[in-house]
């Protein structure tokens, strides 16, 4: 496909200040065979959206504080994915199972697979890497969807609706809410076949060193190799990892608020089953 024009001139004009940090109209002009009012025109347009900033003295142009922010997250994610994968290749040891990692795009409102382990032992239950989630019927997509505020919450229902993937898809925004409490509370998310007939997968949350959602972790498998027996290990070894990529990203887990809610909600396996037994956790390489 052929690029826009127009496109294919912004990028020039951003990819010049690769060669110098500083330029004025007529330098990038000459540089890249444009009109300088074409240059003026992409230069005051880019200003006014803090991707260009205009020297008071020099009058020359830099790239401005935007692209920082930008190029922040593109280094945070590829950071996250560097520091998650020793901790997912183990896991999927552990657990037997594909290792996903996926982080919430805020923009648009959905999940996105950015890291994958495949598991040893079976046929793929893969996401294709910048694949986007179901925020409301994947594990990862509930884990970064529960622990966000209920207002982006709600955005991201409005947005995107709860679809019907397989009958076992949530699409009662009220059952929607009541499985992210118990999500919170139990600090994981399970997917039995709702995004996929047959799939199961479990994950939890990743945290940065501000304590921040920064990602989600998530075991793949098939749901026929699931006994009922299984969840509870699993869910153990993915919350241990997800700790340990926290920990590994500068979390440190604080105790938590005096008068702070401590019930649970009813969880919808066995209580018997419950995470917290003592089960081999993964360790980094």
């Amino acid at each position: 496909m052929k690029a826009a024009t127009s496109i294919t001139k912004v990028c020039s004009v951003l990819g010049a200040f690769r060669r110098s940090p500083e330029m004025g109209i007529r330098e990038l002009a000459d540089e890249l065979q444009l009109a300088p009012s074409d240059v003026h025109r992409i230069l005051k347009s880019l200003e006014l959206y803090n991707y260009i900033e205009q020297d008071a003295y020099t009058r020359k142009y830099r790239l401005g504080l935007e692209l920082l922010k930008l190029g922040h997250l593109v280094h945070s994610r590829l950071q996250l994915s560097d520091i998650a994968r020793p901790f997912m290749r183990q896991l999927s040891e552990v657990a037997q199972a594909t290792v996903n990692l996926a982080i919430l795009d805020l923009h648009e409102r959905d999940c996105v697979f950015v890291d994958q382990i495949d598991s040893p032992i079976e046929v793929q239950i893969r996401a294709r890497m910048g694949g986007r989630a179901a925020p409301h019927t994947t594990a990862v997509g509930k884990v970064l969807t529960a622990f966000q505020p209920s207002s982006l919450r709600r955005a991201i229902v409005a947005k995107y609706g709860l679809v019907r993937f397989t009958p076992k898809t949530i699409t009662d925004p009220e059952a929607l809410e009541r499985e992210y409490e118990l999500i919170r509370a139990q600090g994981y998310a399970t997917d039995r076949g709702e995004a996929v007939l047959g799939a199961y997968c479990l994950g939890a949350p990743v945290r940065d060193h501000r304590g921040e959602l920064a990602a989600a972790v998530s075991i793949s498998m098939l749901q026929s190799r699931l006994g009922r027996s299984e969840e509870g290990r699993l869910a153990a070894a993915v919350k241990s990892t997800a700790s340990r990529i926290s920990a590994a990203l500068g979390y440190q887990n604080e105790t938590p608020e005096p008068g702070r809610r401590n019930r649970r909600p009813r969880p919808r396996t066995d209580p018997k089953l419950a995470p917290g037994a003592d089960v081999p956790a993964p360790a980094a390489e």
